[in-house]
C-alpha cells in the first residue's frame, strides 16, 4: 500500500536529453567548491547548500547550551546541508563523502537533546526528513514499511485509520522520525511496558553503508543499528510490526508526599498481572510548568490500554492498584488531573525550557530497585550544591525506568553551569554503580559508553571498523570521543567542590 501523498520538492532543471541534473555555473569571480557541486548535481541546488545561517541551524538540537559548551568541538559547524529524498541520493551523497573523506552527520528530528546530530568535524548534514513516506500497511499480517522521515505522530495517524497502531513511541512523537529513535535506541517510550522495546518489533531495516553499499537486516541482525546513533550508515526504509488499535485508555494519577513511599508504588505496580501503556513519575517543580501538584511533593500517572483492561484489569485488579498506591501513602488526584496527565505526555518533560535560559538536564537507564536511591541523592543535590533541579521518569520496561535529572540555568553564570554539569556527571556515576548507565548517548555522553555498556561497544567498534574505516559517519561518538572520560571526571569535581564551598567564600 502507498503512502496518503508524495512530498513534493523542488529540484534543479533537467537536461532534456539526458535526464540528469544540471550543474550550476558559478559566476564570474566566485569561487568553485567542487565538493558542494556534486552535491548540488545530486539533489539539486535547492536541497544542497553551504549557507551560514542553514549550517547553524543543522549543527545544533533543542538542548540550549552557552557557547562555550562548543569548544570540546573541533569544528562546531557543518560544511554542506543535503536534503535527501530517495535511497539513489542517500548513496550517491555517501560515495562523494566517501571519496573525499568529509565525515557525515545523519540528521532526523534532532530532538534528542544530547548532541546525536552535532558535528564535531564539520562536514554534511544529511537530512533524512523528506523521505517521509508510509510505503505499505499490511493490516492481515500487521506491519508496516515506511521510510525513516516518517514521524511517529504522522505513522500513528495513518494506522489509526486501519485499526491498528504501532504502540510505542517516544514522548517527542510529534518531531522525532523513526529512523532517529533507531538510531537512538528505543527502549523508553510510551507503550513500551507493554509491547516491548523498539528493537523486538524490527522486522527487516534497510541501511546504506558509507561506501554506498545497501545492506538488508533481519532479526538479531538489526540490533546492531539500534543504538548506534548514527555512525555506522543511514538508514533507509524499515518494516514494523504494529498491533490492534485500543478502544480506549484508562489513567489514574496519585499525590505522594514522600518520594520512597512512591518508588515502592511504582515497584509493585510493575509487578501486577496487567502491564500499563504509561506509567510517569515526577517531582512537584517539574508539575509546576505543565499540571500543577496541589496535593503531595510527588506525582505518579499509570495509563492502561482497553486491551490490558479486558485480559486482566477487572474489579480486584482496581483494587490491587488501589492498595500499592493509596496503601503506600498515595492519594487520587482526581479524574480530571489524570486525563489531563495522558494529554500532555508528550509536552510535560520539556514545558519547562520556556522558563529558563538553558534547560540543561541527563538521562539515565535505572533499574527499579535503585531508582529511589538515584532520586534521593539528587534531591540532596538539591540542597547541598544550590542545583536549580527537577526530575521526571517514565517506566521503559517492567525492570528499568528512563529518569530525566533537569538543572535550570542561567548560561552567563559560567560557574553554576559548570557545577550543575559536575552534580549531573556525578549522578551517572552513580547510576553506573547500581547496575544503570546514560539512557541516550548521542556525543555528550560517549565518554561514557565503554564502562556502561560495554558488550554493545565491543560490538559496535568491531561494526565501525569493518563497515566505516574511513570513520566519516558521525565522528567523535559512542566508540571514540574528543575528551576523555578521566579529564572530565577531575573537572567535574573541581567545578562541584569549589561550587560548594563558594557559600563560605563569597564566589
Amino acid at each position: 500500500m502507498g503512502s496518503e501523498d508524495k512530498v513534493e520538492t523542488e529540484v534543479s532543471p533537467a537536461d532534456e536529453e539526458t535526464g540528469k541534473k544540471m550543474e550550476p555555473i558559478p559566476e564570474e569571480g566566485q569561487d568553485v567548491d567542487p565538493i558542494l557541486n556534486q552535491l548540488i548535481a545530486v539533489v539539486g541546488e535547492s536541497r544542497a547548500s553551504d549557507m551560514e545561517l542553514e549550517r547553524i541551524v543543522y549543527s545544533g538540537d533543542p538542548a540550549s547550551l552557552p557557547q562555550f559548551h562548543y569548544r570540546w568541538k573541533r569544528k562546531s559547524l557543518v560544511d554542506y546541508v543535503v536534503r535527501v529524498t530517495s535511497v539513489e541520493e542517500v548513496q550517491s551523497v555517501l560515495r562523494i563523502a566517501n571519496a573525499s573523506k568529509v565525515p557525515v552527520i545523519p540528521r532526523g528530528g534532532a530532538s534528542s537533546c544530547l548532541g546525536s546530530s552535532s558535528p564535531t568535524r564539520g562536514g554534511i548534514s544529511l537530512d533524512i526528513k523528506l523521505m517521509n513516506h508510509i510505503l505499505e500497511i499490511n493490516e492481515d499480517q500487521e506491519y508496516v514499511t515506511v521510510e525513516p522521515g516518517v514521524t511517529f505522530d504522522a505513522l500513528e495517524k495513518q494506522l489509526v485509520k486501519k485499526g491498528l497502531t504501532f504502540g510505542i513511541y517516544p514522548t517527542s512523537a510529534k518531531s522525532a522520525v523513526i529512523g532517529g529513535w533507531i538510531g537512538c535506541g528505543g527502549r523508553a517510550g510510551i507503550g513500551t511496558p507493554f509491547y516491548g522495546i523498539l528493537e523486538d518489533h524490527i522486522l527487516e531495516l534497510k541501511v546504506v553503508k558509507p561506501d554506498g553499499e545497501m545492506m538488508t537486516l533481519t532479526g538479531e541482525e538489526a540490533g546492531i543499528i539500534c543504538g548506534s546513533y548514527g555512525i555506522l550508515g543511514v538508514i533507509t526504509e524499515v518494516t514494523l510490526k504494529v498491533h490492534k488499535q485500543p478502544e480506549n485508555y484508562e489513567t489514574y494519577s496519585y499525590g505522594f508526599k514522600r518520594l520512597e513511599h512512591l518508588c515502592l508504588a511504582v515497584r509493585e505496580i510493575t509487578k501486577m498481572a496487567y502491564k500499563p501503556i504509561f506509567l510517569k513519575i515526577a517531582d512537584k517543580e517539574l508539575q509546576k510548568y505543565s499540571n500543577p501538584l496541589e496535593k503531595g511533593n510527588f506525582v505518579l500517572t499509570v495509563t492502561y490500554s482497553s486491551d490490558a483492561i479486558l485480559q486482566n484489569f477487572d474489579p480486584t485488579s482496581k483494587f490491587e492498584l488501589e492498595a500499592a498506591t493509596t496503601g503506600h501513602g498515595g492519594e487520587f488526584l482526581g479524574e480530571e488531573f489524570s486525563d489531563k496527565e495522558w494529554e500532555l505526555r508528550h509536552d510535560s518533560e520539556f514545558n519547562p525550557k520556556e522558563h529558563c535560559e538553558t534547560l540543561m538536564f541527563q538521562e539515565l537507564w535505572v533499574p527499579l530497585e535503585s531508582v529511589y536511591d538515584l532520586l534521593k541523592k539528587y534531591e540532596d543535590y538539591r540542597v547541598s550544591h544550590k542545583v536549580p533541579a527537577l526530575w521526571y521518569g517514565m517506566l521503559g520496561t517492567q525492570e528499568f525506568m528512563r529518569i530525566e535529572l533537569f538543572a535550570m540555568i542561567n548560561p552567563d553564570h559560567y560557574l553554576k553551569f559548570i557545577a550543575s554539569k559536575g552534580v549531573l556527571h556525578k549522578m551517572v556515576k552513580k547510576s553506573i554503580s547500581h547496575g544503570g548507565a546514560p539512557y541516550t548517548i548521542g556525543l555528550q555522553n560517549s565518554i561514557y559508553m565503554k564502562r556502561a555498556y560495554p558488550i554493545k561497544y565491543e560490538e559496535i567498534k568491531r561494526a565501525k571498523e569493518e563497515w566505516d574505516p574511513l570513520n566519516i559517519m558521525n565522528p567523535d561518538r559512542i566508540t571514540s570521543c574528543l575528551t576523555s572520560y578521566g579529564r572530565i571526571d577531575i573537572l567535574f569535581q573541581l567545578a562541584t567542590k569549589f561550587r560548594w564551598l563558594s557559600k563560605f567564600i563569597g564566589a
